[in-house]
């Protein structure tokens, strides 16, 4: 970098720009001090469903034309650069119309565009607010990915140096530069997507790039919280997460943080924090893990499938356990869980890949005389916190009482039930694991 300060790394979610004399307000406070500072902004809230929409009519323009007027509704008093990337969008749309089928780079060069307007109409904001932004598409910076159009993955180490040049030149001049979320630049040069929720993921990857300080993730009507308030009435933000725990999370369906968001600040060890706009006292800080510290979150995955395989003789077939993992990952089948024993592998898997995982199976079922039996639905009710086997004795009967699979690591509990069970399972948890530790 080319400032003395680590900047601060704020990243704004679609419904956090629904008032961008707010937005100014925050930015404003963090660079009062002198510190510089670089904004991420996700797309205006509902315009990537916009954009999602018109991908599933590629072929109607009465959509398309929805789409556009909608766009430019959502955008008022865009500067011109951003009233080209309206003209973009309605040439991108007649490609649309054009392949009228599944093409994934031309997918995610539409989608694409829900932040870059959003930039464009966020700095055009914060100028009249006196702020001097500057709206920065990511792909033009030097922002690389993989070639997985739609998921992709950021590589770091072909990203750093346009990364820290692009941006610290402009924080050398006292620019607060708006980069735009969600996506970079493939290494075929084409514009790659990160996923839903992926703006989360590209402000901590800039902010590692940087040597931030900090990276705040400022949400609105979103908080960390120890379960979801929709089935746990009393469920209670979370003030502190280690790197891992908030991983763990991420993985296991926490909405709130996109998976991959925890890796690129634990390896620069820059701290997250997720906040909410609506509520300063409702912060999470994210950071290394400290000992003593109890923290306890619980989230719940549904709908899945669990599918039995019966192996004669099971722990005398080694490899078997490898040999199913290999035909699963070849068909293309994730697993969500795996739960065994001497002779039972049980796996969960999402429901739309249940008939793929019992063909790529078959030769697993006629060469070692296995069984399958299911699919049945379940519920994976989960559990985190470092330490957490010291509560294995707290965990009521009730939880695991008729559950098709239980399994614990030093971080993580996971209770595989019936589907219906699901939300009593996670109530009874939350009781015994948080409410009990506040009385």
């Amino acid at each position: 970098m080319t400032r003395s300060r680590a900047p601060v790394v704020l990243k704004f979610g679609g419904a956090s720009l629904e008032d961008a004399a707010q937005v100014a307000r925050e930015v404003a406070a963090v660079r009062q001090d002198g510190t510089p500072v670089v904004v991420v902004a996700s797309a205006r809230q509902g315009v990537t469903d916009l954009l999602t929409e018109t991908l599933a009519h590629p072929r109607s323009k009465a959509v398309h034309q929805h789409a556009l007027e909608e766009l430019r509704r959502r955008h008022p008093g865009l500067p011109p650069n951003g009233r080209r990337q309206l003209d973009r969008i309605r040439r991108l749309l007649a490609e649309v119309e054009a392949v009228g089928g599944h093409d994934p780079p031309l997918s995610d060069r539409l989608l694409s565009e829900g932040e870059r307007l959003a930039v464009h109409w966020l700095s055009a904001r914060l100028v009249e607010e006196g702020i001097p932004a500057v709206p920065v598409e990511a792909d033009h910076l030097g922002l690389i990915t993989d070639n997985t159009y739609g998921a992709s993955l950021i590589l770091f180490d072909r990203s750093q140096t346009a990364v820290r040049r692009g941006l610290g030149r402009r924080l050398a001049r006292g620019e607060v530069p708006v980069v735009t979320g969600y996506f970079g630049r493939s290494l075929e040069g084409r514009v790659a997507t990160l996923g839903r929720g992926g703006s989360d993921y590209a402000a901590a990857a800039i902010g590692a790039l940087l040597g931030a300080s900090r990276v705040e993730l400022v949400k609105r009507h979103v908080a960390v919280l120890s379960a979801d308030p929709h089935e746990v009435a009393d469920a209670r933000p979370i003030p502190e997460l280690s790197y891992e725990e908030a991983e763990e999370l991420a993985q296991f369906g926490a909405r709130v943080l996109h998976p991959l968001t925890i890796e690129p600040a634990r390896a620069q060890s820059v701290v997250l924090r997720v906040r909410s706009l609506d509520d300063p006292r409702v912060v999470t800080t994210i950071g290394p893990a400290q000992s003593g510290r109890r923290n306890r979150a619980l989230t719940m995955l549904r709908p899945l499938r669990l599918i039995r395989l019966r192996v004669p003789g099971g722990r005398q077939r080694p490899g078997i356990v490898a040999e199913v993992s290999q035909r699963l990952s070849a068909a293309g089948v994730n697993l969500v869980q795996l739960y065994t024993s001497s002779a039972l592998l049980c796996l969960v898997l999402e429901p739309p890949q249940v008939v793929t995982a019992i063909r790529a199976l078959a030769p697993v079922t006629r060469e070692a005389a296995a069984m399958v039996e299911g699919p049945y639905p379940v519920t994976l009710v989960i559990a985190i916190g470092d330490g957490i086997l010291d509560d294995l004795d707290r965990v009521p009967s009730a939880a695991v009482s008729g559950a098709e699979g239980f399994s614990a690591t030093p971080r993580a509990l996971s209770i595989a039930v019936p589907e219906a069970r699901g939300p009593d399972v996670l109530r009874i948890l939350h009781q015994a694991l948080v409410s009990e530790d506040r009385r």
